[in-house]
């Protein structure tokens, strides 16, 4: 295994593979297999495999060990060096052009690569592809596939602001593929972000040239207490704090490309914020922790008060956590059944 180096921003060697898949992982033992071999097992075979590991202390390395496939190649770090920072040792040790950093307690679907090369492949000026996503649990037992209002292209402030107007415009980090050279000249991932590092570089992509989305469900992404997203959402003060970030450096980006999306982002802001008090109460926060949070935000942004949603999940939170989580599995189920009769209807 190689050691660790500090990424340094700059172009490393050409692989003769068109597309670099690395998962960065720390700690996730129990999900890192299946992840893993949804990646083997991908129909489209012409991509190398890095799985960087951040000085796991579970049973990482024999998990990684247990593979013999030659495609796979494991990078270990000497010491942990942090969500951020590993998501640019992936910018600098891919090889590829085409780059997509999976979660290592996700899954593919056996196509999500033949798909997504495709459309790279078919126009220049597409920067990257993402696509939608199923939800699945912790047992991986799919239980909603959320609908995406985005449409098959966009790019520049169509693109952000569509990621500022709607509940239903996200990009599922782990679906997006992209030009590994162009995330590398716009400076990689933000390091001073952690839980919207990923959407702030799909922003700076999306003034480069188009966005591709693919209204096909081609991945699994999974939701659970151990992950990344759910710690800091646990750290109230932590999740606060990213999404104020997140917003100013989206109302900067805005305007140095001459537009102004202070309303739009305001809006979507406070109702980000509603949503974390469900996501808390579903985490097992207590209504107390969950209350402080909503203080905290309260004092950071006063106008979340006038924002309906932030009052319907106020009152929400006070429900038992085992009923909000029971919510929204059928919020998720209902998403699934509209998602079949789309489908249907399509076939038709």
């Amino acid at each position: 295994m190689r050691e660790d180096r500090v990424f340094d921003g700059q172009e490393v060697d050409v692989s003769d593979h068109k597309v670099s898949v690395c998962v960065p992982t720390f700690n996730k033992a129990r999900y890192l297999r299946s992840s893993i071999e949804s990646v083997l097992a991908q129909t489209f075979e012409d991509y190398e495999l890095l799985v960087l590991d951040d000085a796991s202390t579970d049973e990482t390395a024999e998990v990684l060990a247990s593979f013999k496939d030659p495609r796979l190649q494991v990078v270990r770090h000497a010491r942990n060096i942090g969500l951020q920072r590993n998501f640019n040792e992936c910018l600098g040790r891919a090889r590829c052009e085409y780059l997509i950093i999976f979660h290592d307690d996700d899954v593919m679907l056996p196509r999500l690569l033949e798909c997504e090369v495709r459309v790279l492949d078919a126009d220049p000026g597409v920067v990257m592809v993402h696509c939608a996503a199923a939800l699945i649990d912790s047992e991986g037992i799919q239980y909603s596939a959320p609908p995406s209002h985005w449409p098959p292209l966009s790019e520049g402030i169509d693109f952000v602001r569509r990621y500022w107007t709607s509940m239903n415009c996200g990009v599922v980090m782990p679906s997006a593929m992209f030009r590994r050279s162009l995330a590398l000249r716009l400076g990689g991932f933000n390091e001073n972000l952690r839980y919207c590092l990923d959407a702030d570089l799909w922003q700076r992509l999306a003034f480069e040239g188009g966005v591709a989305f693919l209204n096909a469900v081609l991945m699994a992404n999974r939701l659970h207490a151990g992950q990344a997203t759910s710690k800091i959402l646990a750290n109230r003060l932590q999740m606060l704090e990213e999404r104020l970030k997140y917003a100013e450096a989206t109302r900067v980006l805005a305007r140095r490309h001459g537009a102004s999306l202070d309303a739009a982002v305001g809006r979507q802001l406070s109702g980000k914020i509603a949503t974390d008090l469900t996501e808390l109460r579903a985490l097992e926060a207590s209504l107390g922790q969950t209350l402080k949070y909503a203080q905290a935000a309260v004092r950071a942004r006063p106008v979340v008060l006038l924002h309906w949603r932030f009052l319907c999940y106020l009152v929400l939170a006070f429900l038992p956590s085992d009923l909000i989580r029971v919510l929204k599995r059928l919020r998720g189920r209902w998403f699934l059944w509209v998602r079949g009769l789309s489908h249907h209807g399509d076939a038709r």
